[in-house]
Order: structure tokens, then C-alpha cells, then sequence
């Protein structure tokens, strides 16, 4: 008995955060890869760090929703989240400092919501 194994793929995401303390962070991140196909419930994890502005950024990590069919049989995926307090900012190679002179500097601790949908599926192997 043979046993069918769905491929393994990956999605994009791009999204801008909630407005919070009058900014906003954009999130990109590619989920990690799993095997699944429309109709299988599969989800995808997901970590990274937000873009940087004045001087700090958010991590951010989360498991995307379930498979959400598209009538061409690709699927796509909700992710939604809060953002990490931004408590433990480290240097990025002077990034930080280079915001924080150009945009100025936010020390208060706060977070930001997140919302959005996944691209199709990418990156499947050929037999």
C-alpha cells in the first residue's frame, strides 16, 4: 500500500502593524516549511523581528490559521498576533542608532497587533 505524502511548501506574508504611540512597524516574513495541501488543516509556523523605527523593533512569532482553499485549488493562510514588548532591543549593526537620530527615539514599552493573509504556496518540489 502506497501512501500519499502532500508536498512541502512555504508562504510569504507582508503586513503593517496597529498604530501605537503614533507608529507602525512592517512585518515580512516566509513561514516555515511544512507538507500539507488545501483541504488538510495543516498550519505553519512563523518567527522574525519587525522592521525598525524610532530606534527599536518588536519579535513576533506565531502558528498561521488552517489552509483556506482558493477556487483554483492553491490555498492561503490567516496569521494574526501581538507583537513582543520591545524590552530587549540589541544593536542591529548601528540600525538602531541610525533610526533613533532620523526618526527620533521611543522608550516606552508597548506592543502592536497584527492582521493578514498569507500568498499561495511556494517553492513545492517536482517529482
Amino acid at each position: 500500500m502506497a501512501f500519499y505524502i502532500p508536498p512541502a511548501h512555504v508562504h510569504f506574508f507582508k503586513t503593517t502593524t496597529s498604530d501605537t504611540l503614533k507608529h507602525h512597524h512592517v512585518l515580512r516574513l516566509y513561514t516555515f516549511s511544512v507538507n500539507g495541501t488545501s483541504y488538510d488543516q495543516h498550519v505553519h509556523q512563523f518567527q522574525g523581528i519587525s522592521g525598525i523605527k524610532y530606534g527599536h523593533y518588536h519579535a513576533y512569532y506565531g502558528v498561521t490559521g488552517p489552509p483556506i482553499p482558493l477556487p483554483n485549488g492553491n490555498h492561503i493562510h490567516l496569521l494574526y498576533g501581538t507583537v513582543d514588548p520591545n524590552l530587549y532591543n540589541t544593536g542591529r549593526s548601528g540600525a538602531l542608532a541610525k533610526s533613533a537620530k532620523m526618526e527620533g527615539y521611543i522608550s516606552e514599552v508597548h506592543q502592536h497587533t497584527f492582521q493578514g493573509y498569507s500568498t499561495i504556496g511556494f517553492g513545492y518540489e517536482t517529482e
